[in-house]
Parts: structure tokens; C-alpha cells; sequence
């Protein structure tokens, strides 16, 4: 017989069926309400560790309660797949464990920790240094931690090998599932530093999949901000040489394309920024319309200011929805700013050839 009078034995009922019905249609007793309601608790994870002893205790001795516990685990497991789609297709595609599941799998990971790295990254610097949001917009890093530890608990529970000491039954197609879990469960917490959460983050993603050619670009982003240059410039070589989607050369092109002008080697820095306009990618896709205003502005850094009025005038002619952003980046450009006092005539041949950038409430 069960430690509680009204279950095992006397009944055929278990699980929910005796927790629910007693027994012959009697109501639980006050200490089976009292148990009933703290194992609800330990299910949801609200108990303290003390009262959380007790009650495993408690189901080590009842088998009844044992049986209730289990149900109410299963339910809870079964609601949360339902709650979240990725915990659940992650669950469904462990359980087939088709080839091509799990390395869709292995990209969604990816994916996550390259979403997170990134939000880091650019929550870390001053926005005025981000010229351009490269692919999507930063994410929510607490939504997208919470979604992304769902979904690993779905590929560790569709396994079936759930482990939670970092074994090697806790790997999966050669990716520690656990370490995954435990990254998005508490250890980034510890890490303090943005910065270094955010190198963390994208080396656990190149990691996973090291063909994941957002997050080796703004791994090479952050060596450049930390002042990698070189580093940072043979890591966008490498993506430019090797990426499969055009855009991502684009945004590496034009990341080298800043380090060169930076340096001043002006003629190398405009041979990666004509590739984004010969490529057909300026018209193709209006993130782009950035490298006419980098045009511009390296050949005002060559003297030529000729040729900046006209690539000034282009873009202002084949991107007009951009005028704002375009005259905010000419007011935090100390170079154009200098010109413009130096010289009235040039001065006076912007704001006669381009007036938008001056009537903007940006500018």
C-alpha cells in the first residue's frame, strides 16, 4: 500500500485517474490536496531546494504519487512542445532521425547563437559606428535565448540519451547538445563583457557549422572592432572567395573595401567597391545603395571632388528613399564637413547639384 490511505491497493485507478477521481468516489484528504499541489510545484521548477528534497522523498515511497508526478511531467513536456514549434520539431526530427533533419538542425543552432552573437555585438557599440545593419535587424536577446533553449531541450528529449552531466551520449552528429543547453541556460550570464559574449557566441556557431557565412562575417566584424585588422580582412577574403549567397560577398566586399580606405590606399579600396555596382548588386538590392556614398567620399579623400559631386548626384538620383540616411552620414563625415569649409565653390556645387541632402531634417 501507498504511504497516503486511498491509493494503491484499494483502487485500479493511478496517475491522474487516482489524483482526480480518490478512491470509490471519496475526495482527496487535505495532505493528498497539500502533496498533490507541491508536486505540481516541483514540476514547474517552484520549489526551494529544502521543501523539493521532501517531496522527492515522498515519491520515492509512494507509488501512486510516482505515477501522478510522471503524467504531470509528460503533460507539461507535451504543452511546451505545443507552445513552441521548434521544441517540438526538433523533438520530431531526433525521433526519425533522418540525415537531413538533424543537419537542418545543426544550422538552426547555428543560427541562434550567430543571432545572439551579433545582438551583442551591435548592442556593445555605438550605433553611429554601424553604417549599415548587415542582413536582418538585431534580435531580442532574451526571446531569442528562451526560444533557443526550447529548442535544444526538444533535440535532447527527442533523442531519447537526455544527459546532464556533458557526456559523450549528450552528442549528436558531432554537436554537444548539453553544452549548447548549458550556454543558453546560464553560462553566457557569467560572461560579462558584451563583447565577449558576443565572440563566444559566434565562435559556438562557427562551431557548429563553420560554413555559416553570417556569423564568420561578423566574427571578422568584431576583430576589426577590436582592432584585428589584418585578421578581420583575410576572414572577409575568405567569405568573399568562398560564400554561395551574392549579398554576403557584398557585405564583405564592402567591409574591405573601409579597411583600405581607412589606410588610405584609396585605388585598392575602390576595386572592392565598384565590385558591388559591376556584380549588379547595387540594383538588386537597396542595402547596398551604401557603396556610392563610399565612392563619394574616397575620392573627396583623393582630391577628386569632380567625381564625388557625381557619384553624390547618382545616388541621390537611384536611391532618393535613402536621402536622410545619406545626409546623416555626411554630417558625421569630418573630411566632408572640413571640405565644405575650406572650399565655398564645392561648398556651393553639393548644395546646388544636391539640395536634398541639405533640406533634410538630418542634415
Amino acid at each position: 500500500m501507498s504511504s497516503f490511505d486511498g491509493f494503491g491497493a484499494q483502487g485500479p485507478a493511478s496517475g491522474f485517474d487516482a489524483w482526480e477521481m480518490g478512491v470509490d468516489g471519496q475526495p482527496l484528504s487535505d495532505a493528498q490536496l497539500a502533496l498533490q499541489q507541491d508536486l505540481s510545484s516541483l514540476a514547474d521548477g517552484e520549489l526551494d531546494e529544502g521543501l523539493a528534497a521532501n517531496v522527492m522523498l515522498k515519491l520515492e515511497s509512494d507509488e501512486e504519487a510516482s505515477a501522478f508526478f510522471q503524467d504531470l511531467t509528460r503533460c507539461a513536456k507535451m504543452h511546451r512542445d505545443m507552445a513552441d514549434p521548434d521544441r517540438l520539431m526538433a523533438r520530431m526530427a531526433m525521433m526519425t532521425g533522418a540525415s537531413h533533419l538533424c543537419t537542418d538542425l545543426e544550422n538552426r543552432l547555428a543560427t541562434i547563437f550567430y543571432q545572439l552573437g551579433k545582438a551583442y555585438l551591435l548592442a556593445a557599440l555605438d550605433p553611429d559606428r554601424v553604417v549599415e545593419r548587415a542582413f536582418e535587424e538585431p534580435v531580442a536577446v532574451e526571446q531569442t535565448r528562451v526560444k533557443g533553449r526550447g529548442f535544444v531541450d526538444g533535440v535532447l528529449l527527442g533523442s531519447d540519451r537526455e544527459t546532464l552531466d556533458g557526456s559523450e551520449s549528450s552528442r549528436q552528429d558531432g554537436v554537444d547538445w548539453q553544452t549548447a543547453r548549458a550556454m543558453l541556460n546560464g553560462r553566457l550570464e557569467r560572461i560579462e563583457e558584451p563583447l565577449k559574449k558576443a565572440s563566444r557566441l559566434l565562435e559556438q556557431a562557427i562551431a557548429v557549422a563553420p560554413d555559416h557565412e553570417e556569423a564568420r562575417f561578423y566574427r571578422a566584424y568584431l576583430d576589426a572592432q577590436e582592432g584585428r585588422k589584418l585578421l578581420a580582412r583575410e576572414r572577409w577574403a575568405d567569405l568573399f572567395d568562398t560564400a554561395l549567397q551574392p549579398a554576403n560577398r557584398g557585405h564583405a566586399a564592402i567591409q574591405i573595401g573601409r579597411l583600405h580606405q581607412a589606410e588610405g590606399n584609396h585605388r585598392e579600396a575602390l576595386r572592392w567597391y565598384r565590385w558591388i555596382l559591376i556584380s549588379g548588386l547595387f540594383e538588386q538590392d537597396e542595402r547596398f545603395w551604401v557603396v556610392r556614398f563610399n565612392i563619394a567620399m574616397t575620392y573627396l579623400e583623393m582630391g577628386d571632388r569632380d567625381r564625388c559631386l557625381d557619384y553624390f548626384k547618382g545616388l541621390i538620383d537611384s536611391q532618393p528613399q535613402h536621402v536622410a540616411e545619406m545626409a546623416h552620414m555626411a554630417t558625421q563625415a569630418p573630411l566632408l564637413q572640413e571640405v565644405l569649409e575650406q572650399y565655398p565653390d564645392f561648398a556651393n556645387d553639393l548644395i546646388s547639384r544636391c539640395p536634398e541632402l541639405f533640406s533634410s531634417p538630418a542634415a
